[in-house]
């Protein structure tokens, strides 16, 4: 990883010496392969600074090696066809700031709203065996709390909540949403509420960027489709 961070390093020095680059190194840091080169190493930098404070252990940190994989991208040293792909990120990039930006506003206020609406749902409550799911008065069940926190003061460590429990947790979930999997539907009405939207304005607009890709991937190509085709004939007649 000290050998890909010092090629990073490399790039961006010599990027004044790149037309490509239009000989800044900030630009060169803002192209698609600028991109997959930083993606590539500083998710290992994050995972060093986690493990240092303490907030990531064992398995957990396998989940940036994932993230690595983005060095395959770098192929295009060898082989020509992968330049495309920036000339596509080049192409499109306007619309896809313009949207990202979007969509993660709808991402961030939409967890947001979820967090608030569903942090104490009971649909999302479990218990243990020996917490009974409906109680009495007397004797209140699992599902008789107004709130997780409420039932573990009645019932020591025995409540616990499965989903929406923090931002970050909630954050997840709803990136999940937005993918079209709902793997939680049993949500309150104010729940209700931001689901609908989700599912009118937040998964059509998060099919723009994907869109967006394609058009660009068929300008960047020569696949003009019938258009092209019309125009043939025209030259030819």
């Amino acid at each position: 990883m000290y050998a890909s961070s010092q090629e990073y390093v490399l790039r961006l020095f010599s990027a004044r010496k790149s037309r490509s680059a239009l000989y800044s190194p900030l630009v060169y840091s803002s192209t698609f392969f600028g991109l997959v080169d930083l993606l590539s190493v500083a998710p290992w930098y994050v995972q060093c600074y986690l493990s240092m404070t303490g907030n990531l252990h064992g398995d957990e940190a396998k989940i940036f090696r994932i993230v690595r994989i983005f060095r395959v991208l770098q192929l295009e040293d060898f082989i020509v066809a992968f330049s495309k792909l920036d000339n596509v990120y080049r192409a499109s990039k306007s619309v896809l700031k313009a949207t990202g930006l979007m969509a993660i506003i709808i991402w961030v206020g939409s967890s947001a709203l979820f967090f608030i609406f569903e942090q104490n749902n009971p649909n999302f409550r479990t218990c243990d065996a020996f917490v009974p799911l409906v109680g009495t008065e007397t004797n209140p069940g699992c599902y008789d709390f107004e709130s997780t926190v409420a039932c573990n003061e009645v019932y020591d460590g025995m409540c616990s909540q499965v989903a929406f429990t923090n931002m970050p947790n909630t954050m997840f979930y709803v990136a999940v949403f937005l993918g079209g999997d709902w793997g939680f539907v049993d949500f309150t009405w104010q729940g209700k509420i931001v689901c609908m939207f989700l599912c009118v304005a937040g998964i059509a607009l998060y099919a723009i960027p994907v869109g967006t890709l394609f058009d660009s991937f068929g300008a960047v190509l020569g696949l003009g489709g019938d258009d092209d085709e019309d125009e043939d004939e025209e030259n030819s007649n």
